[in-house]
């Protein structure tokens, strides 16, 4: 159940739960492509409950366009694959687009607000699921390129 709910809202969110600023110019973005790995950490606080499970992705790029590819999630999330998807990026390395937004779930609505970026060598995602029918989630993602 938690699995399946947890696919329901990251597929719904995805890139777009991301924040940035304007780019300045083509030749100042970060060079992002490549594969990586690493660990996404799912904590329900009303359950006193942390996952963590591994996971991969590949990430192209064309100048601030990059597109993610599926996260591929395995370990205590089964083999779970979450779509990402394409994304523009800043001369930091954010994400640019929406940071919160509303998704509906089987148990009611989740209020989200997450943050996306490039950081060096990693890619980090960080989503809060909020409810007060379903139970929060806070989501962090960190993954290392190699």
């Amino acid at each position: 159940m938690i699995r399946s709910r947890l696919l329901i809202l990251v597929l719904c969110s995805g890139v777009t739960a991301c924040g940035g600023k304007s780019p300045t110019s083509p030749d100042e973005f970060p060079a992002v492509a490549g594969s990586y790995a690493g660990t996404t950490t799912i904590v329900f606080p009303e359950l006193n409950q942390t996952v963590t499970c591994p996971t991969t992705t590949t990430v192209t790029q064309s100048g601030s366009s990059v597109n993610i590819a599926p996260l591929q999630l395995s370990g205590d999330c089964g083999a779970m694959s979450v779509p990402m998807g394409p994304g523009v990026i800043d001369d930091d390395g954010e994400l640019q687009g929406q940071r919160t937004g509303t998704v509906t779930d089987t148990c009611g609505t989740y209020t989200f607000n997450g943050t996306a970026g490039f950081v060096g060598r990693e890619l980090r995602v960080t989503i809060a699921f909020v409810s007060n029918t379903c139970w929060n989630m806070n989501l962090s993602i960190r993954l290392t390129r190699s």
